[in-house]
């Protein structure tokens, strides 16, 4: 059986809860919704002439394009890589395997500054 004390207690527990609560909340910082920034750009995925090869230890690209690329790996963790140039018909190492930090690939992206295409 509750006594009136211990009535009393519960209730002010639950009167000083809700108070501290909205105490709290009145502070911005603590439950405002966060701020999104602006979105981060996105580099262009790597025309379809430069192909992606992935094994456990290494990421392998292959430009078949008639021009120079400089490429990044974009891992499925969101992850990227450094950015490799490679040659008209050559191969490259360009990062770590699917064993390495943040596994299986996603795909090449373009870097900085990324290549304007114009025309058909």
């Amino acid at each position: 059986m509750f006594t009136r004390t211990h009535r009393w207690t519960r209730g002010t527990r639950a009167v000083a809860t809700a108070a501290s609560t909205a105490a709290l909340c009145g502070l911005p910082l603590l439950c405002a919704p966060p701020v999104s920034a602006a979105p981060p750009l996105t580099a262009p995925p790597a025309p379809s002439c430069v192909a992606v090869y992935e094994s456990w230890r290494y990421v392998t690209a292959s430009n078949d394009c008639g021009t120079a690329h400089q490429v990044q790996v974009v891992y499925q963790d969101g992850a990227a890589g450094l950015c490799y140039a490679l040659a008209p018909r050559t191969q490259s190492t360009v990062g770590e395997g699917y064993f390495g930090r943040h596994g299986h690939v996603d795909h090449l992206a373009l870097c900085e500054p990324y290549e304007v295409r114009t025309g058909p």
